[in-house]
């Protein structure tokens, strides 16, 4: 037995049901509508973002990119960023299938010249702290050397006065 409370549950389930919209989706999405809410900065940012993106990939031309980041920073509320993403396919976040997981040069191998590069800089940081270590040595063996020094005369003068 169906009460009418369960039967209107129903159908506003079915109303906000699962379909996400394409393209702009905000992160709380509740029974009630939420296109009468105001957008932040970020949001808007966000979707130029996506944008630029799309027009990256050559899915729209200057003209278009540049009426859909105009209307996306103008958005006021989120009914405003409905429609950007319509005739736009989804974004993957990861790699591509078939794309190369570490970019190469075009002869098949990596630079040289930036393993050289990586090289040198290793090579001057452990030259660096083999020279911050062993300088404060060094300035307590010159001192070592000159005590030496001038106690060593100091000791010839009083033999030779002794005799």
């Amino acid at each position: 037995m169906s009460t009418p409370s369960s039967q209107s549950q129903g159908s506003s389930q079915s109303q906000t049901g699962p379909s996400r919209p394409r393209g702009f989706a905000p992160r709380f999405r509740g029974p009630y509508s939420d296109q009468h809410l105001r957008v932040s900065d970020a949001e808007r940012q966000a979707v130029a973002d996506r944008l630029g993106e799309h027009f990256a990939e050559g899915r729209l031309d200057q003209a278009e990119f540049d009426e859909r980041a105009e209307r996306a920073m103008s958005a006021k509320t989120r009914a405003d960023l409905s429609g950007l993403f319509d005739d736009l396919p989804e974004m993957s976040t990861g790699p591509q299938p078939g794309a190369p997981a570490v970019p190469v040069s075009p002869r098949g191998h990596r630079h040289p010249v930036l393993a050289l590069v990586l090289l040198v800089i290793v090579t001057l940081a452990a030259a660096h702290a083999v020279v911050a270590a062993t300088v404060p040595w060094l300035w307590l063996g010159f001192l070592a050397a000159i005590v030496f020094i001038a106690t060593r005369g100091t000791a010839r003068s009083r033999a030779s006065q002794d005799r």
